[in-house]
């Protein structure tokens, strides 16, 4: 017992922490794929964070740092609101469907603890673009992987839509995308040396090549877009001088854009039997679950809309809808209201207005041929985390996979990157 207590106290648990956090960054796409170890259904990066934790932890009580970590708790604001909306949901709303509960219960943990550990280990701005870059490789590694596994005709779509060994070839486009954009920001921003330009140039074409084989159009339109206000930001263009004009802009260019697609392009598709018809169920049901005044205070609790949904969709369609598993709502602010309530739809505003306020204010600008081909000054790791964030609340304005499956655990990494501030 004492070789045993010596040995667990020589170890240094700082670096195995960090080697530990690496590891789980470039393997994050196992928790897109539900494993099985023996008879027990689970998830391996769920015991791989488990271990984090304990190292973790392990790391700030040998370095001395637990009272420093507490004093700090407050910048992770983000990370808070989370914990105390979902302790109030649980303890002010009763369960429908169990299962979905604890379901969504730990995709949450998961997500807070990785975020968490993330911010606190990787504390410099450049060991948390290391980060994000393993977690680009690994994305890459499992879409060429995903390319393989459906050309070995495993889990094909009907259409040919590559997916991989997921459920939806929409989950697979939402977790390639972020890094698809990432490799753009990282070239424009760091890789600038003739002989590695050719790296940066495949991993950038086999990620769009990835996304474009799950025509998933709302990856390709929200990438493009947020690609464009990057570009914008990064150039020399200077439309707007003012930030609230930017974002007065931004806010009527969305929505401009919905009353075209509603107004115009909607009534001319024929919807039966097709994700735009699945959606207009979604959102009609939604709308009538919305009447009841104490689901809009209070919402409905984690991982009960499928529930909900079921119980309602025949009363509000008056005929059966095209699928009764419907886990998640198909928009980010429905989504948010049925998780958590009112509160958790401020909450979603709060972050919305605080990232277009941070990005409008970034700075980073480039002068040059066409404004982008010489650098002045780079952005920082939390502008380009708030642009990858743009692209979830952009996507999620169609889809919602987080708070479904384990994207949830991308979001809240990228939310608490973006809006961290530190001493």
């Amino acid at each position: 017992m004492k070789k045993m207590a010596a040995r667990f106290a020589s170890l240094n648990f700082s670096s195995l922490n960090e080697s530990l956090l690496y590891l789980n960054l470039f393997f994050l796409q196992s928790y897109l794929i539900r494993f099985q170890i023996g008879p027990y259904p689970t998830n391996l990066q769920e015991v791989l964070l488990a271990l984090q934790a304990v190292l973790f932890l392990g790391a700030v009580l040998r370095g001395g740092r637990f009272m420093e970590m507490l004093r700090g708790l407050r910048h992770h604001w983000v990370l808070l609101t989370f914990a105390a909306l979902s302790l109030t949901t649980i303890f002010t709303l009763p369960l429908e469907n169990g299962l979905d509960f604890f379901r969504h219960s730990r995709f949450l943990a998961c997500a807070l603890l990785l975020s968490f550990v993330f911010a606190e280990t990787l504390r410099s701005d450049e060991q948390r673009m290391n980060g994000f870059r393993f977690l680009t490789s690994g994305a890459l590694l499992f879409g060429i992987f995903s390319l393989l596994w459906n050309l070995a005709g495993q889990n094909v779509t009907y259409d040919y839509r590559l997916q991989g060994p997921l459920d939806s070839a929409v989950y697979l486009s939402y977790y390639l995308t972020p890094f698809f954009l990432f490799s753009v920001f990282d070239l424009f921003e760091h890789h600038w040396k003739k002989e590695e330009l050719w790296k940066n140039y495949i991993t950038i074409a086999l990620f769009l090549l990835l996304i474009i084989g799950t025509r998933s159009l709302g990856s390709l339109v929200g990438g493009f877009a947020v690609l464009a206000l990057y570009f914008y930001k990064r150039s020399d263009l200077n439309f707007f001088r003012k930030g609230w004009l930017k974002v007065a802009a931004v806010f009527c260019g969305l929505i401009l854009v919905t009353a075209i697609f509603v107004v115009k392009i909607l009534p001319s598709l024929q919807t039966h039997n097709t994700s735009l018809g699945e959606r207009n169920e979604i959102w009609a049901t939604s709308v009538e679950l919305l009447r009841d005044p104490g689901t809009v205070l209070f919402g409905l609790g984690l991982g009960q809309f499928e529930a909900n949904y079921i119980n309602n969709v025949d009363r509000v369609l008056g005929h059966k809808p095209l699928d009764y598993n419907i886990l998640q709502p198909h928009n980010i602010f429905l989504l948010f209201i049925f998780q958590f309530g009112i509160l958790g739809l401020l909450f979603l505003f709060f972050c919305m207005g605080r990232l277009a306020f941070s990005l409008s204010s970034a700075e980073g600008r480039t002068h040059g041929v066409m404004g982008f081909f010489k650098k002045d000054k780079p952005f920082g790791v939390s502008a380009v985390a708030g642009f990858l964030l743009l692209y979830f609340f952009l996507h999620g304005l169609i889809d919602t996979p987080f708070f479904k499956n384990d994207l949830l655990i991308l979001m809240v990494l990228f939310m608490e990157v973006s809006f961290q501030k530190r001493d």
